[in-house]
């Protein structure tokens, strides 16, 4: 996994840990209730749906160090990752087409209605 430098964003820390957030649990194709009950796993609090949904959402979260720590560890990445912007995929640039999954990332696009 690439990471860019912390000069590189422009966003709040807080929004951009959210955004990694989003985009790794999208890679593993997870919802946001699957994510939660993962949360719960690894923490022992649990996590609705729409409580992760806030997280994800930038200016909504300010983020502590024992959920950037647990966050890290539920997705497989060093705390440091979730700092700074991850890249986009090259494929898909995080967002497939309806319907489809990338072949490179592994993230879902929307469901088609």
């Amino acid at each position: 996994m690439t990471v860019q430098t912390p000069a590189a964003s422009p966003l709040p820390l807080a929004d951009v840990i959210s955004a990694n957030v989003r985009i790794l649990r999208r890679r593993k194709r997870w919802t946001q209730e699957q994510a939660g009950q993962a949360w719960e796993t690894v923490t022992g609090r649990a996590i609705s749906a729409q409580s992760w949904y806030a997280m994800e959402r930038p200016g909504s979260r300010a983020w502590m160090a024992d959920d950037i720590e647990a966050a890290a560890y539920l997705f497989g990445v060093e705390p440091v990752a979730l700092l700074v912007p991850l890249d986009t995929c090259g494929q898909c640039d995080d967002q497939p087409p309806a319907g489809f999954i990338c072949a490179a990332c592994g993230v879902e696009g929307p469901r088609k209605a």
